[in-house]
């Protein structure tokens, strides 16, 4: 959607060899000697340490960075990046704290692009205009909000130019904003799932390899600070580098008053906070962590001590607490030094803050949309109380999001006339999608939301064609966007298919692939095999388009050309499409080419091993088919491979087998071997195999553990599994806590944030036919200290 703003750049400064620029109103275009804009410095001079690369341990005199050990994902990334320079590309490295993401991406564009510009965003703003340009996120979750961050349409207007976005983010992160749900009301991160399709992931252990700790050890003979990191035993090789044992010392011997500090810190980040804390809510907050004793017995100084405690930079490396700034001299804020976060923070998740901590947001958190994340994080604990002065402010400030949180904490407490008054606020907001958070509330009414759509609203027309009748979306997609807009494309020819109007769906499928969408080529090609576009296919797949090949030989095999269709085939196998393969290899065993899928299966295709495998074992020849499977599962990547393997080791019964395989550490003969001894009620030798075992597995091994007596284990499996952030998990324990009785552990759920507990506790009290303390849980939440609240919390 067209965005209009007046042409304008604020709170833009050049720090050293980076740009910070603080909000962009219209397109920003960045080069040399443009007037107002600040000129780019070349790549090749920024500094890696002000884009977020630890700061490395100190070693006497020597401040430099040490020698780049090369990673195994290198050429990986370097490749990548050199495509993004042809045609644009968004990378993201995926690991852990202290693992060498940014270093790694640094490198990479230091070696293929050192000639370019780059840009390092703060984490309120939206790029356009960029051309020739590195727009550099570390930590990408900090740019993420919904539709309120950075979304996937401003990705494709930076991708359709000659930018390389790069950016870090941690696995926890990832998988949460990747994991879908299962209707569109639990779809929380729906945008970040969206603009995350668009990159191209790259994933980096937390250790060494082995072959990255040999190449470690022959920098480490001309650098001191590397010897000592191969040396630890506790941590990581970059991990040490970033002082990361250091910065948990720290920790773990601060004093009361530098650990309620810290704390405070650690809480504000785990409940939400993506700006540096200021130090005003640091202060206020941290009596709430100390005991009675310590605030009788604090010194005048006592707050500077503990920030001087927490902010003292160790082996010359980074600090526990680390301070943030925009401008020269001054101090906005803390940010928790990532590590620490990591190791010590997790504990944090199981403890709802001190009142003080909530009360210091709402008096002095700079970011209102922070305050707001903290103020649904107060809601998801079912703390209303400490969630309605949160959510207040950060309404006062405009914020819709906020307008319809308090809206539906009001509506849930009945109180009618606070809620209306709300609404009405959203009424005369000037913010571009308040009508819409106000039909929210009034339950989706289509008919006001294309009104507000017809408008020119974007968000109500985003909605209309994502959730709508498909004849409704084509007519908004032609009448608010040109089909030269990628989104607008992919939209209108989605939409054409659900009406089967396939011709015009093809047309708009071929605009994308002639502009470099191979994504496209999937539907693209299914839609031209449905309708026996014959011609079509065949110059696809001369192309070298795998989807294509797959449809054209599907098109031949029902036109009875069987040997053409595997001509077709055999030119793409084995050249990384999955899906080819195992159609080639369904294609021979059905034929009965035994001689054929050997060779194939010899050469490396998991899939014809598979169906060779499935033949010999069909024409009586079991151990041949156990010979293959082996012969080809012993390829570390042959997962496919591995699990053929063992269920054929089950379903021959040779459990000895199937129990080394187990044993020697694959996760597919584990969980196939735990269900074995599930079926043979052997819960106990079940449960040592189960560690990878995923959904229905998991479920028969729940109800197993409940009726053999042992509900705990049931219990802490599950646990265990939620915390992925899963949903289907944290439901399945809730409903599980609820059968058993468990109110004590529901409660302790919700202090995570777990609002299926909520739900679950309410049913579980009317069960226990305390009917008036569910309705006091639903209408009034829980007080600070985790008791249903007895009344409406104060609010003004």
């Amino acid at each position: 959607m067209n965005r209009s703003h007046d042409n304008r750049v604020e709170d833009a400064e050049v720090h050293g060899h980076v740009v910070q620029v603080g909000q962009v109103h219209g397109d920003l275009v960045v080069g040399a000697g443009t007037g107002e804009a600040p000129a780019l410095i070349p790549l090749c001079e920024a500094d890696p340490v002000r884009l977020g690369v630890h700061r490395p341990i100190r070693f006497g005199d020597d401040t430099s960075m040490p020698d780049y050990v090369p990673r195994d994902v290198d050429p990986e990334v370097r490749s990548l990046v050199e495509r993004a320079a042809e045609a644009g590309g968004f990378v993201l490295l995926v690991g852990g704290s202290s693992v060498g993401k940014t270093r790694s991406l640094f490198e990479a564009l230091r070696a293929v692009v050192p000639d370019w510009s780059l840009t390092h965003p703060s984490g309120e703003q939206r790029l356009t205009g960029l051309e020739r340009v590195v727009v550099w996120l570390d930590e990408l979750q900090q740019y993420l909000n919904g539709r309120d961050g950075l979304t996937a349409s401003d990705v494709r207007d930076l991708l359709g130019r000659e930018v390389i976005i790069v950016a870090t983010l941690w696995p926890h992160y990832y998988d949460t904003y990747t994991r879908t749900t299962e209707t569109v009301e639990d779809d929380r991160y729906a945008f970040e799932r969206e603009l995350l399709k668009l990159a191209t992931v790259v994933r980096l252990g937390a250790d060494f390899t082995a072959a990255e700790t040999e190449r470690a050890r022959t920098a480490a003979a001309h650098d001191a600070r590397l010897r000592h990191a191969l040396e630890a035993k506790d941590f990581g090789v970059v991990q040490v580098l970033a002082a990361a044992p250091q910065i948990v010392h720290r920790w773990e011997n601060a004093d009361g008053y530098a650990r309620a500090v810290l704390t405070a810190a650690m809480d504000c980040t785990v409940l939400g906070t993506q700006q540096p804390v200021p130090a005003e809510v640091l202060r206020a907050a941290a009596p709430g962590y100390c005991t009675l004793a310590e605030r009788a017995g604090a010194p005048p100084e006592w707050f500077e001590k503990a920030l001087a405690y927490a902010t003292q930079p160790l082996l010359g490396s980074t600090a526990p607490l680390i301070p943030v700034a925009e401008e020269m001299g001054t101090i906005d804020g803390y940010r928790v030094a990532d590590y620490l976060l990591q190791h010590a923070a997790s504990g944090r998740r199981t403890v709802v803050p001190p009142e003080a901590l909530w009360a210091a947001c709402v008096a002095h958190l700079v970011s209102e949309t922070d305050v707001a994340r903290i103020g649904r994080a107060a809601l998801a604990r079912q703390r209303y109380g400490l969630a309605l002065p949160l959510l207040d402010r950060a309404a006062e400030a405009g914020l819709p999001v906020a307008l319809h949180d308090l809206a539906e904490v009001h509506r849930k407490m009945g109180n009618a006339e606070d809620a209306r008054q709300i609404a009405d606020r959203l009424e005369v907001s000037a913010e571009p999608d308040a009508d819409l958070h106000r039909f929210m509330l009034a339950g989706w009414n289509f008919e006001e939301i294309f009104d507000l759509a017809e408008q020119g609203n974007e968000y109500a027309v985003s909605h209309l064609i994502e959730y709508g009748n498909p004849e409704l979306a084509i007519a908004l997609l032609l009448e608010f966007d040109d089909t030269d807009d990628d989104w607008a494309c992919a939209k209108l020819a989605e939409r054409y298919e659900e009406i089967d109007e396939l011709d015009k769906a093809i047309d708009l499928l071929k605009a994308l692939v002639a502009r470099g969408h191979d994504d496209s080529v999937l539907d693209l090609a299914e839609y031209l095999k449905r309708q026996g576009r014959f011609n079509e296919l065949h110059e696809l797949t001369e192309e070298g388009y795998f989807d294509a090949a797959i449809c054209l030989a599907q098109v031949l095999v029902e036109r009875g050309g069987e040997e053409w269709a595997l001509d077709v085939l055999r030119d793409f196998a084995d050249q990384g499409s999955r899906e080819l393969d195992w159609v080639l290899s369904d294609l021979l065993r059905k034929r009965g080419e035994i001689n054929e899928l050997v060779e194939l299966a010899e050469s490396g295709v998991e899939q014809a091993a598979g169906e060779a495998a499935e033949l010999l074992k069909e024409r009586g020849e079991p151990d041949r088919a156990l010979e293959l499977l082996k012969r080809a599962a012993a390829k570390p990547e042959a997962t496919y491979v591995k699990s053929r393997l063992a269920r054929s080791l089950a379903e021959l019964g040779r459990m000895d087998e199937l129990k080394a395989m187990a044993d020697a550490g694959s996760e597919s003969a584990a969980r196939i071997l735990a269900r074995v001894m599930l079926t043979n009620g052997k819960v106990d030798d079940a449960a040592h195999y189960s560690e990878g075992a995923l959904g229905s597995d998991i479920d028969e091994l729940v109800s197993a553990f409940v009726d053999d007596g042992q509900p705990d284990r049931a219990v802490e499996l599950l646990r265990s599994k939620s915390e992925s952030g899963e949903r289907y998990y944290t439901n399945r324990l809730a409903e599980l806590l609820k059968k058993l009785g468990r109110d004590d552990e529901l409660r302790a759920r919700i202090d995570l944030g777990d609002e299926p507990a909520a739900r679950c506790l309410g049913e579980l009290l009317i069960e226990q036919g305390k009917t008036d303390e569910a309705e006091r849980l639903r209408k009034f939440g829980l007080t600070p200290e985790g008791d249903i609240a007895s009344a409406s919390p104060t609010w003004s």
